[in-house]
C-alpha cells in the first residue's frame, strides 16, 4: 500500500469504523530540517477527520508497517493505517455516522469534539 496526499485512512485500533481514528493525509515525504542530529526523513503529516485543531507527524514506514498476525485477526486490518474503501468513504459522509462518531469521541475524551 502507498499513502498519497489527500487520502483518507483509518487507524487499525477499534472494532468498528466509529471506533477507529480516521485521518486525512496532508503531506508525504516531509523532511525534518532541525539540527538535533536525529534522522526524521520521510515524515507524513496527517490530521484527524473528526477532531479540529490537531495535526500529527509520523515516519512513513511506521504508518504503513504490517501488523502482527494477532493484531490482524483482532482488528481486521493488515497495516497500521489503511485507506478507506469506497463504501467506507460514503459511510463517513452519512449524517447518522457523523453523529455517532462525534458522540463516541465526546464519550472517549470527555469533552465535545467537532468536525
Amino acid at each position: 500500500m502507498e499513502l498519497k496526499e489527500g487520502m483518507i485512512c483509518k487507524h487499525f485500533k477499534g472494532e468498528t469504523l466509529v471506533e477507529k481514528n480516521i485521518y486525512q493525509i496532508l503531506a508525504i515525504n516531509v523532511t525534518y530540517t532541525g539540527d538535533n542530529g536525529i534522522d526524521l526523513s520521510n515524515m507524513v503529516i496527517y490530521k484527524p477527520m473528526f477532531q479540529e485543531g490537531k495535526v500529527f507527524a509520523r515516519e512513513y514506514d511506521d504508518l504503513v508497517c504490517e501488523l502482527t498476525d494477532e493484531q490482524k485477526e483482532e482488528f481486521h486490518q493488515s497495516q497500521r493505517v489503511e485507506p478507506l474503501t469506497d463504501d467506507e468513504l460514503l459511510q463517513i459522509k452519512d449524517e447518522e455516522f457523523v453523529f455517532k462518531k462525534l458522540e463516541y469521541i465526546n464519550e472517549k475524551y470527555g469533552h465535545k469534539k467537532t468536525v
